[in-house]
């Protein structure tokens, strides 16, 4: 595995690869594996996941995921670059903002006939399929693999009805909190991480990344998002999903709180012929923090399916 923060869309950039390098050459490699994060967007709770479906695909293929902007900065050394503050740069960290990022990076590393597997989660997913929207993007887009995707009506949501009418309220007041929770110690801050997961089950590998989630810039901007796409994630795209069905595939959870079951129901009435699969194994929303490896092998095998 191999990370770096290059500078995309004006932001330095949290990036992972297994395989080549993005600024390798692919020599005669024709296809790699792109993966768009959920927000929060910082790769390193892919990790387990991404590295599964490497394994998966017996390593003969690139397998790259991309973090969404603002939403990682890199650990503190003299190379540091700068990551541009929220205020006054709103349009590269909102909806709109975070699809660009993502074109610009595929322009700039992707070959134009290299074919992207391209996997989206959550709101992923939703700038997956936006990116089926650009012609140049979209025609080195092999299949899609959408898991959990919040592709409508989030803030209709049991999760989304929380944000919007208590969490958003009280912001000011979480605002403070973590705020005061990055002024404690270091080994403080990692021992309370650390006792949260061992009460949620999360794998201590991920520990590292929690820390990182806590910086305040970051949380700011990881709500910043979460707030528009409560805003602009109203109706599903029909047009567009009917025009791509045949290279999409989306996974839906049967206890997510983001993406309420009957939202596939509706989806399978709409386009009967879709590929939509219903989870059967209870995974959840964030499924990378406890079934990565699961949703992984998962994964690969759809790859495999659709491989040239």
């Amino acid at each position: 595995m191999q990370e770096s923060y290059p500078v995309i869309a004006k932001v330095p950039t949290h990036i992972l690869t297994w395989g080549k390098w993005i600024e390798e050459s692919l020599g005669d490699q024709r296809e790699i594996v792109l993966c768009i994060t959920g927000n929060p967007g910082l790769p390193g709770f892919y990790t387990k996941f991404l590295s599964t479906v490497y394994e998966c695909l017996n390593k003969e293929l690139p397998v790259w995921v991309i973090g969404q902007a603002g939403h990682d900065e890199a650990d503190e050394s003299p190379y540091k670059k700068p990551v541009p503050p929220l205020e006054g740069n709103e349009e590269l960290y909102n909806l709109k903002g975070q699809v660009q990022h993502k074109i610009e990076f595929i322009r700039k590393y992707v070959p134009e006939d290299v074919k992207i597997h391209l996997i989206g989660h959550s709101i992923g997913a939703y700038m997956a399929m936006e990116l089926l929207k650009v012609p140049d993007i979209s025609e080195r887009v092999k299949h899609c693999y959408f898991l959990f995707p919040t592709l409508e009506r989030m803030a209709d949501s049991k999760n989304g009805f929380m944000v919007t009418r208590f969490f958003n309220p009280a912001w000011f007041i979480l605002r403070w909190f973590y705020r005061m929770f990055a002024l404690l110690p270091l080994f403080i801050r990692t021992w309370i991480i650390y006792m949260y997961y061992l009460v949620d089950r999360i794998p201590k590998y991920y520990l590292g990344t929690g820390l990182k989630y806590m910086n305040p810039d970051v949380i700011d901007k990881i709500w910043f998002l979460a707030m528009e796409e409560m805003r602009k994630v109203k109706e599903l795209d029909v047009e567009n999903l009917n025009k791509n069905k045949q290279r999409i595939k989306l996974y839906y959870g049967t206890t997510d709180g983001w993406v309420p079951v009957k939202y596939y129901h509706e989806l399978k009435q709409r386009i009967p012929d879709v590929d939509a699969e219903l989870c059967t194994r209870k995974y959840d929303h964030a499924f990378v923090l406890r079934s990565a490896a699961q949703m992984g092998f998962s994964v690969g095998e759809w790859i495999l399916k659709y491989r040239v």
